[in-house]
């Protein structure tokens, strides 16, 4: 999975596209997926400046599947 499937996943499940943040570090109340690093990428839940459950993937698709199982349950906090 890459993040233009996360991003038709969002669509296609009617879910508000601002839910989840590709470009800013820190937006405010929204899910991030970034790629930091060549083969690093992190998951969090920005809010007020402060990451919260911050995860860090190997690639983009172990990042993208996570956070897809995270807003097809719900969006609970990661």
């Amino acid at each position: 999975m890459k993040t233009v499937d996360l991003i038709r996943f969002i669509a296609d499940n009617g879910l508000p596209s601002e839910i989840v943040n590709f470009e800013h570090e820190y937006p405010n109340e929204a899910y991030c997926i970034r790629r930091t690093s060549l083969t690093n990428w992190e998951v969090y839940y920005s809010e007020r400046g402060q990451k919260s459950g911050l995860l860090n993937f190997e690639s983009e698709s172990k990042a993208c599947e996570y956070l897809k199982n995270v807003l097809a349950t719900g969006y609970n906090n990661i």
